[in-house]
């Protein structure tokens, strides 16, 4: 890893069962391994070394929602590659009745099991 890159982010969920089935798919689109996988949470792993740890929010707390329009985290972005990558991710997102909430040329912005929005950016343009 280099100085100053993100290590690591931890992400708790409402149901971890539920949010596996989104993100196992996801992260494998990405590039990410599975490296670590325990009762309450799952790590993915890049190749540049940063990680992406999801966690089963402690029942005492489900009642908690996330809001990302208020204070706190937003959005996770990712870099993808081609507009043509963004298109066949829109299809998947879709076949999989997943909420795309925009989509413009370079960036595809949709919604993950905890109404927590997740982007993926093109590299390039065709």
């Amino acid at each position: 890893m280099e100085f100053g890159q993100v290590h690591h982010i931890e992400y708790y969920v409402k149901d971890l069962t539920i949010s596996n089935i989104f993100w196992d798919w996801f992260m494998k689109e990405l590039n990410y391994k599975k490296i670590s996988q325990w009762d309450d949470g799952v790590s993915w792993e890049h190749s540049t070394g940063t990680y992406i740890c999801f966690v089963q929010v402690e029942s005492q707390n489900l009642a908690i929602e996330n809001d990302r329009q208020g204070s706190g985290l937003n959005h996770l972005a990712f870099q993808g590659a081609s507009i043509n990558q963004l298109d066949e991710m829109q299809k998947k997102l879709e076949s999989k009745n997943i909420k795309v909430l925009k989509r413009n040329e370079g960036y595809l912005c949709f919604e993950d099991p905890n109404q927590f929005a997740v982007e993926i950016y093109a590299a390039e343009s065709n």
